[in-house]
């Protein structure tokens, strides 16, 4: 592009006004929203539902008296693996210990009121097999499996993320339209120059190619705030999460993102301008 040709680009950003901004806020909250959600997922695929780790069986006796009576016959079925088996008040100090803000009123309990349990980690080809032989005992009254709750969390997490992701594309929808307005509305401000230009003999792809690069600009300054933004986000959760971590592609794929998304508004906004005769 020629020096006339930026001046007219700083020009139509100038103009582009409150509009211009709106659509930068759009984008920059799209691609904010969108790097989140997508940081997020891969942290709860590694952390919470990675297929490799182990699995955890917990199985309810119905006493202590039960529960020692379980793990013994859980040892003699599977010598290779450990069972762990904690008592009500150990269940109860357990229990505290995961929620804090409740331990006053745990620990005020009487331990009577917590059940009897025997722990298994196994891995995850054996879990089926643990978990019928739990099943099938008497002293049992109920078993549960980490994988289970993994799996219900798997549907929740990917019916979250789906919604989540379609307000993104919502945004930047709304962003084109934006963009594709702004453009509109420089075109029509414009078309007298547009016509003199054309009278001049200037190429049609030099008029048009400032409204194309203003509106792709736009769309970059959005994704570079919205980058900005995702950083500070990071930097808020790491002391809670210290293991989510916005991946650096994550970061650079914003920018180009917003631009081409913009492009795309501006390019539908130049079909407003007729092609010389």
């Amino acid at each position: 592009m020629n020096r006339h040709s930026w001046r007219e680009v700083k020009r139509q950003l100038r103009e582009s006004g409150p509009a211009g901004l709106v659509a930068i806020v759009l984008v920059m909250v799209a691609s904010a929203w969108g790097g989140v959600l997508w940081s997020v997922r891969q942290w709860v695929q590694a952390e919470l539902l990675a297929r490799g780790r182990q699995t955890t069986v917990v199985a309810v006796a119905r006493g202590q008296a039960e529960a020692a009576t379980l793990s013994e016959a859980f040892q003699g079925r599977f010598p290779t693996l450990a069972s762990v088996s904690l008592t009500p008040r150990k269940v109860q100090e357990e229990l505290a210990s995961w929620f804090p803000e409740l331990s006053t009123l745990l620990l005020t309990l009487d331990e009577r009121s917590f059940p009897s349990i025997v722990q298994v980690e196994v891995a995850p080809d054996q879990e089926e097999a643990v978990a019928s032989f739990l099943r099938s005992r008497p002293e049992v009254t109920l078993v549960e499996s980490s994988r289970g709750w993994q799996a219900r969390l798997e549907q929740a997490v990917s019916r979250f993320f789906f919604a989540g992701f379609v307000l993104a594309l919502t945004l930047l929808i709304g962003c084109c339209a934006v963009v594709l307005l702004v453009v509109r509305l420089l075109v029509l401000n414009h078309a007298d120059e547009i016509a003199i230009m054309r009278l001049i003999g200037a190429h049609e792809r030099d008029i048009r190619r400032p409204y194309l690069v203003c509106g792709s600009l736009l769309g970059a300054a959005g994704g570079v705030l919205g980058a900005g933004l995702l950083l500070a986000l990071e930097l808020v959760l790491r002391p809670t999460l210290p293991t989510l971590a916005i991946e650096n592609w994550v970061l650079g794929a914003l920018p180009p993102a917003g631009g081409l998304t913009a492009a795309v508004g501006a390019a539908l906004g130049l079909a407003s301008l007729p092609r010389e005769p």
